[in-house]
């Protein structure tokens, strides 16, 4: 049944978290702290007495905390000016970034920089980066932000016949070497967004030391694809809801740049386009497109689980065990609490890129952690 007096935030780390070096701005001098130690200073919405998520009463569990996180636009509030820009990749293709705030307002100088990486099909336009960038890019923080968005999402065009695929991380690493380009003294700090999550996390794990983002967060994060589509599957909600919704998108992403994808003689784009399931559809288009032998293939060779060990950097895990996409059974407890540098924490409500509070005009309480995380680090960057 759901509580209205709130749930208790469930923290899984090593115990022996690792030592991080923070500079104090005011006299220079290093102090050594464990990550914690550190979060719990720091972060009073993930450690301590007001680690608590009060879910709203009237949204129930897991399966309406996700509709209304998709139905509901909040065009009203969150309101942020982006700047576009383009950046090229080595196979002739093409990838959108939008900067916040826009460079006609603040060049490019060495401030503190979140790097995002959204959800499939989305883009910086979703509430659920609004949400966070809103509070993060504007007083009395002022960061800047870059929201990366994949090829063909947020209204952008494609140049080569590739679109979206959960586990290519070569787009994120050209991305970072051109913000890098643009801003290389800005300490960087990334958040990814249920797939975004998914891919930053195999980029962390593929990179480890090498990454230039210095902490990290992961949000709803799936981490193993084929355990995903399976659990989603499972269900009736899931098998004839959720994962048609989403094959839906996809498709829709198919059609706005079908004349680019038919240079794909590989692609039955007909037979893609019948799809009824996200797994039809990754089967028929993304598997052949990615060069992947089945589509089991792709969803283990996309999966950011097996790189949850061979993370660096502070990364902070956040999902909600009755999330009905990204189900709590592909959680990674055990690689979590191996890995010194990442702190799990997880909520027994809150749905996908939901965790809605409030009883009238409902908020999404997942802004607190988040940018309590943020900006404990980037104030010590």
């Amino acid at each position: 049944m759901l509580s209205i007096f709130g749930c208790p935030i469930k923290i899984f780390c090593n115990k022996e978290t690792v030592t991080l070096n923070i500079r104090n701005k005011e006299t220079n001098e290093l102090k050594k702290t464990k990550l914690y130690d550190f979060v719990k200073k720091n972060c009073p919405s993930l450690i301590g007495d007001q680690a608590y998520y009060y879910p709203t009463p009237w949204m129930g569990l897991g399966h309406a905390q996700t509709a209304y996180a998709a139905f509901q636009k909040f065009k009203e509030i969150h309101l942020v000016d982006y700047e576009r820009k383009v950046v090229s990749t080595p196979d002739g293709g093409q990838i959108t970034v939008d900067w916040t705030p826009p460079l006609s307002k603040k060049p490019f100088d060495d401030t503190p920089t979140i790097v995002v990486l959204h959800g499939l099909t989305g883009g910086s336009h979703e509430s659920y980066i609004r949400c966070i960038l809103d509070i993060l890019t504007n007083p009395p923080h002022n960061y800047r932000a870059v929201v990366i968005n994949f090829r063909g999402c947020a209204e952008s065009d494609i140049t080569s016949p590739r679109l979206y695929s959960a586990g290519v991380t070569d787009d994120i690493r050209s991305v970072i070497h051109y913000i890098r380009e643009c801003i290389p003294d800005a300490p960087l700090l990334g958040i990814g967004f249920s797939m975004g999550a998914n891919i930053l996390v195999k980029y962390l794990g593929e990179e480890g030391e090498n990454t230039p983002l210095f902490a990290a967060a992961s949000v709803a994060n799936p981490f193993d694809l084929v355990c995903g589509i399976r659990a989603l599957e499972r269900t009736y909600i899931g098998k004839y809801v959720y994962s048609p919704t989403m094959a839906n998108n996809l498709k829709k992403a198919l059609a706005r740049h079908e004349h680019i994808m038919k240079e794909d003689k590989r692609l039955d784009l007909e037979y893609a386009k019948s799809a009824i399931t996200l797994r039809e559809f990754d089967s028929r288009l993304t598997t052949i497109s990615f060069g992947y032998e089945t589509v089991d293939h792709y969803y283990r060779d996309a999966s950011s689980s097996p790189y949850i060990t061979k993370v660096k950097i502070p990364l902070l895990c956040l999902n909600a065990e009755d999330d009905p996409v990204a189900s709590q059974e592909c959680i990674p407890y055990d690689e979590c609490i191996y890995n010194p540098n990442i702190i799990l924490a997880t909520t027994y409500y809150g749905g996908h890129l939901g965790w809605f509070t409030g009883w009238r005009n409902p908020t999404r309480w997942c802004i607190k952690p988040l940018s309590e995380w943020c900006i404990a680090f980037l104030e010590v960057s």
